[in-house]
């Protein structure tokens, strides 16, 4: 059977990726061809689209079309399976760890296992299939799996390292060495990562949907992932601008805002010189078969028979939906004490633009404000209508603003270790017992080698930095997607524990290595790690504000989203329903008529939070002045 051919979807968060690739995939398997989707989306949202429930094991659909929602850990652990005692054999022998070390090291969870594995796994669920459609997460975690085949080939490099020290000791003992599963383990690591290279890079079997709304924030992304794609030598075969809103029946300001905004989008977008399709906005949400059917034929709809369509809106004067009162809503964002605000949910709820409204409000208010973006595909700036960057920077009155680059805080902080390393074995150069040049290497390789969402947790200090100098009443945090936002959440204590084990073991081989400034820096570290967690578990000081939208699938995506806050033992007393159709026009009516059919949901599962709704507003709010006049719309649901 020859090997499936691989087609990805990507994008911003929230643009509908997980619609289109359940609609091609039916439609690929009503051709005739044995299709799996599967979402590699720690938030996984497949299964609600197709209104069936799923698990890591591809569940038969209807006819050839088959679906799944990736389990990382589980991957991870079959991934290891037989692999784990040549691994562990090559650490005991290339280190001075003991079968006790080792074992702490391998019950350790790894940061950002999510994206280490899912590549493998992905081909070994495609096996047997012609058409793989992949679901994959928002951009910022999408262009870091796509790193994966470069952190495989680290890790061959780690273990060939430790290897080394084995071949050079068998040689001289026994004037030869035979290689043996040690090395075979080590070379398929290698032709894996080589592997996977080559297949991301084929453009006759791996190929990427780029799934964008026709608004501001959604192109600049898309433009810089479809740049990102392409110098890494990856194809893009179309652009598809979803959601389109169709000619209103009547005279409607948000509409026909909406119309002009999303046609000056598209003909920005057309400048990547790609194939551009559009898919029309529909009245509810496209779940089940038949609705994913009726996608899959816009899908083959070039967005240039739909530009024609948006015209010029009618002259009219906007809606007046700002209140001229300063609102008190804030003070159910951060009451007084409050220190630390995550902002987060579903991609494509307005995370970034709530996170930036309630930043500027409680400036207003007289906090000194942080706003911090830790997402990878920045956005803050864009909202802002500014250029940021890893600087802090005055953007108002009592308002500073950073869109954090977590890889350059782990450069920083990979760049003291690399340090602390010459100090020690310029230390202890000399002695006969410790083999110098092998462990240095395999310490080197293992400081250059970061797993993915390690860079995340280091960047995490720069909150606590931020919070520790007192420069800031409050900082609000502009966080990843759903999935990625709790990993985040959750690297603090695997991070302290990363730590702690190899803390122990610095302890325990003192004599061998001595301390030195690594273990003052891995025990500073973890200090910042333990207090940072004290904080997120303390009603008082921190809190997480979840952002959503009146529709079945981020609702769905919400509850799950403060279910797992509430296992973290993080407060989220707050629930911001955003976008919230106005009256206008027939189908606007007929749209907000539904949404209070989901906001009763949302208000019957409702425990210990309050809500605030927003409305939507077109074109969307950019800019101070027009973000500090969106919050003055916002209230109270009750």
């Amino acid at each position: 059977m020859s090997a499936p051919r691989y087609r990805f979807f990507a994008g911003k968060g929230g643009v509908g990726k997980t619609t289109c690739a359940a609609a091609v995939g039916l439609a690929l398997a009503q051709r005739g061809a044995r299709t799996l989707v599967v979402s590699t989306d720690p938030a996984h949202s497949l299964g609600d689209a197709l209104e069936m429930k799923l698990s890591a094991t591809p569940r038969q659909i209807r006819g050839s079309l088959h679906a799944a929602e990736m389990n990382a850990d589980r991957a991870l652990r079959r991934w290891l399976g037989s692999r784990e005692r040549s691994f562990r054999l090559i650490a005991s022998r290339g280190t001075y760890l003991d079968d006790e070390d080792i074992d702490s090291l391998f019950r350790l969870s790894l940061p950002g296992v999510d994206e280490l594995v899912a590549l493998v796994e992905l081909e070994r669920l495609g096996r047997g299939f012609d058409e793989v459609v992949v679901d994959t997460a928002p951009t910022g975690h999408t262009l870091r799996l796509l790193q994966m085949p470069e952190t495989l080939a680290g890790l061959a490099k780690v273990l060939d390292d430790l290897q080394a020290k084995h071949r050079a000791m068998a040689a001289s003992l026994r004037g030869a060495y035979r290689p043996g599963a040690e090395e075979a383990a080590i070379d398929e690591l290698r032709e894996r990562a080589a592997s996977l290279h080559g297949l991301l890079r084929d453009g006759e079997r791996a190929e990427f949907h780029w799934v964008l709304l026709a608004e501001e924030l959604s192109l600049a992304e898309a433009r810089d992932g479809v740049h990102a794609l392409r110098g890494a030598g990856m194809r893009v075969a179309r652009l598809i601008a979803n959601r389109l809103t169709p000619p209103p029946d009547a005279l409607c300001a948000l509409c026909m805002g909406r119309r002009a905004a999303e046609l000056s989008v598209l003909r920005e977008a057309e400048m990547l010189e790609l194939p551009l399709f559009g898919v029309p906005d529909v009245e509810g949400e496209p779940r089940g078969l038949l609705a994913l059917r009726d996608v899959a034929e816009a899908l083959e709809t070039p967005a240039k028979d739909l530009l024609g369509h948006l015209t010029k809106p009618f002259k009219s004067a906007p809606p007046r939906w700002a209140s001229a009162e300063r609102p008190q809503w804030p003070n159910l964002i951060a009451p007084l004490g409050v220190q630390l605000v995550f902002v987060g949910g579903k991609g494509g709820t307005g995370k970034t633009t709530v996170a930036a409204t309630a930043a500027l409000a409680l400036a207003v208010r007289g906090d000194r404000v942080l706003l911090l973006s830790t997402d990878p595909a920045h956005s803050a700036g864009d909202a802002l209508r500014l250029d940021l960057d890893d600087q802090e920077r005055e953007i108002a009155p009592r308002l500073w603003a950073r869109e954090l680059n977590a890889a350059r805080a782990f450069e920083v902080r990979r760049d003291k270790y690399r340090t602390a390393v010459d100090e020690l074995f310029a230390a202890i150069r000399g002695r006969s017992r410790f083999d110098a040049p092998y462990d240095r290497a395999v310490i080197e390789d293992l400081i250059d080698l970061a797993p993915p969402g390690l860079d995340e947790l280091f960047g995490l200090a720069a909150v606590s930095d931020a919070l520790v100098s007192r420069l800031f009443d409050v900082i609000i945090v502009d966080t990843a997607p759903t999935g990625h936002a709790l990993r985040l959440l959750q690297l603090v204590a695997k991070g302290r524990e990363w730590l702690q084990v190899l803390l122990q073991i610095l302890l325990k081989y003192r004599r061998v290595t001595g301390l030195g400034r690594l273990a003052k820096d891995l025990t500073e570290t973890a200090r910042e790690l333990r207090l940072f967690e004290e904080l997120l578990h303390d009603p008082a000081r921190a809190r997480f504000v979840a952002v959503t939208r009146a529709a079945a699938l981020p609702r769905l995506e919400t509850l799950r989203l403060l279910a797992s806050l509430k296992r973290l033992r993080v407060a989220a007393p707050t629930v911001v329903v955003n976008a919230l159709t106005p009256p206008g026009c027939q189908r606007c009516g007929r749209a907000a008529a539904e949404e209070r059919k989901e906001i009763a949901a949302l208000l019957k599962g409702r425990r210990d939070w309050v809500m605030l709704g927003a409305p939507a507003v077109a074109p969307p709010p950019r800019g101070a002045l027009a973000l500090e006049n969106f919050g003055r719309a916002w209230t109270g649901i009750k």
